[in-house]
């Protein structure tokens, strides 16, 4: 997938890239329960993406955050 993301994949990678926040903010704050909500809420979204042939939502987020 290229830098320049349109449609769904593109809002998957925006929510992923929140939710990795999410787990990160929670991790520092000790908060279990929202931290494996948006864990449950990630790997739906991984799901989602391999079915949009988006093999590594990670390296598109990050590629996103980069080059954004």
């Amino acid at each position: 997938m290229n830098i320049m993301l349109g449609g769904e994949v593109a809002e998957i990678v925006r929510r992923a890239e929140h939710l990795l926040w999410v787990v990160a903010r929670c991790d520092v704050e000790g908060l279990s329960s929202t931290r494996n909500t948006a864990l449950h809420n990630l790997r739906r979204l991984e799901e989602r993406a391999a079915q949009l042939n988006s093999t590594d939502l990670y390296r598109e987020v990050l590629d996103h955050t980069v080059f954004s």
